[in-house]
């Protein structure tokens, strides 16, 4: 016999995680568990262990959802939970099988106890869109701990438990949940965090097109993060506010009491909505993180010497998949392998543009081209 391990934190589970079981070739003999973790020491979970245990059972109600890591409480070691279904059912490794992404597959090394992991079971590993580094990811944990590893060939859903919480706050969930998960969700009031920003999109006059657009910036921002390992809470709150302050003028900002400085009037008109945005994130919803409000301060000009999450925001707004400007393919594919690269790019097509239209340009966007061109060629 084989037992399959389907571990995760599953806040929600989603259709991505049933596709995924349901393309495994199982044999009479083999048993199939589903394991959500109490506090997952890689992960923070918005919903409580029972609610995503709860959900786990609505999703998969013909294979068995064990508890086990609930009820037993505290972080949740897989170490330990191999150790106890290996005792449980009298498995060696080779018929002890852990499932895992692509994006844990990444992080494995920095899990507790990796050596001990890598002699109490054979890891499933499934690729993930957008990441291509697994089968290099898995010969740095061999070489390091040995181990036997199995990378399947099939590629996940293009979708995230991450992305479905985000999804919520624009009532746009149900499309990617099993019904009865969704109603769960519904019912329970789960995910509604993100709300507190969407809630409030229509008092700073944003348009149908606008929220549309900043959903697509947020799933794209989370998506670079992703590859670059970037802190996903951070880039959910600086894409949902990148354009908080799109339909402002300097009369609606300072009927809003937000503070405008010299630098945000002699700004072009078309970028000071980002200036506007950070006011608003700092006055409005308490935010104080200095990285997240640089990111939606210099989303749309760019400067020198950008932080990672800067960089994310930055070109998630330029090349989303709504927008329909030329050229942004290659952008988009630089982006994946070498994120100062696209931004470099980025900013020649936008220099472009603005010239070719005789729009004012913002000196610090001269200023973020030059130092990023300088930057790649050292780099070289």
């Amino acid at each position: 016999m084989r037992l399959i391990i389907f571990g995760g934190t599953f806040d929600p589970p989603h259709y991505g995680h049933i596709e995924l079981i349901s393309s495994l070739n199982f044999s009479n003999d083999d048993k199939v568990i589903i394991l959500p973790n109490y506090i997952p020491p890689h992960k923070s979970a918005d919903a409580s262990p029972e609610d995503r245990l709860n959900m786990c059972r609505l999703a998969f109600p013909d294979l068995e959802v064990s508890d086990y890591e609930i009820k037993k409480g505290g972080p949740s070691y897989t170490y330990q939970t191999l150790q106890f279904f290996q005792k449980e059912y009298f498995l060696n490794r080779d018929n002890l099988i852990y499932i895992i992404g692509a994006d844990s597959m990444k992080d494995l090394k920095t899990w507790g106890h990796p050596r001990k992991l890598s002699r109490l079971a054979t890891f499933l590993v499934f690729r993930r869109p957008h990441y291509n580094n697994v089968a290099q990811d898995i010969k740095e944990f061999q070489d390091l701990y040995g181990g036997n590893f199995i990378l399947s060939d099939i590629i996940g859903q293009d979708i995230s438990s991450t992305e479905i919480r985000v999804r919520n706050a624009f009532d746009q969930a149900r499309d990617y949940v099993p019904e009865g998960v969704f109603e769960y969700i519904k019912q329970k009031g789960l995910y509604n965090k993100y709300r507190a920003i969407t809630d409030k999109y229509s008092q700073f006059g944003l348009s149908q097109k606008r929220i549309d657009h900043t959903l697509s910036v947020t799933l794209t921002a989370l998506k670079l993060a992703y590859v670059y390992g970037a802190d996903s809470e951070k880039v959910i709150l600086a894409a949902l506010l990148h354009d908080i302050g799109k339909n402002l003028n300097l009369k609606r900002a300072y009927e809003l009491g937000l503070s405008i400085s010299y630098q945000t009037i002699e700004l072009p008109a078309i970028c000071r909505h980002a200036d506007f945005g950070y006011e608003i994130a700092k006055t409005f919803f308490g935010i104080k993180d200095e990285e997240i409000l640089n990111a939606i301060k210099y989303h749309t000009t760019g400067r020198p010497g950008m932080t990672l999450l800067e960089k994310i925001i930055f070109l998630a707004d330029y090349f989303e998949p709504t927008r329909a400007t030329p050229g942004l393919d290659k952008i988009v594919q630089t982006a994946r392998t070498n994120i100062d690269q696209a931004v470099e790019l980025a900013l020649k097509n936008t220099l472009n543009f603005l010239k070719q239209n005789n729009y004012e340009i913002a000196p610090i966007t001269i200023s973020a081209y030059e130092y990023y061109q300088k930057e790649n060629k050292i780099g070289i």
